[in-house]
């Protein structure tokens, strides 16, 4: 019976101890990589607050360049007297982008000089606004 009890108790160390190495083990290793972790975490930090500095940097240079520029917005159309009518044309002055049924002496004066001159409109939603409120 000594034998048994004593066979158990060797087996119950046995399973004892393998299991606080294990325990060990795995808190030596999870610590190891929490302390990576946390370097890898610290070098992003400093990484994002560098490219950020950066961005900053080039807002700012983009910003005071935009300044010294009057950046002039491009346009896209351009209307002009054709034969008493309004036509659409593309900014190139040229090409002809749409006629209209508007007849110029129907528009108010100012407007009319406009148009005799080149009146530029910069967008399509500009020139489908234009149209929708003086065609009949």
């Amino acid at each position: 019976m000594r034998k048994r009890c004593s066979i158990r108790l060797l087996v119950f160390g046995i399973v004892i101890t393998a299991s606080l190495s294990l325990c060990l083990g795995f808190w030596a290793g999870t610590r190891k990589n929490w302390d990576a972790y946390e370097q890898h975490i610290a070098l992003l930090q400093q990484k994002n607050e560098a490219l950020l500095h950066k961005q900053r940097q080039l807002e700012q240079e983009m910003s005071n360049t935009a300044e010294s520029l009057h950046v002039i917005e491009p346009y896209a159309y351009v209307l002009l007297a054709e034969d008493g009518f309004v036509a659409v044309y593309q900014a190139d002055r040229e090409t002809l982008y749409a006629t209209t049924g508007i007849l110029l002496e129907n528009l108010p004066d100012n407007l009319q000089q406009e148009i005799q001159d080149g009146k530029i409109i910069s967008s399509e939603e500009q020139l489908y606004n234009f149209l929708e409120n003086y065609s009949s």
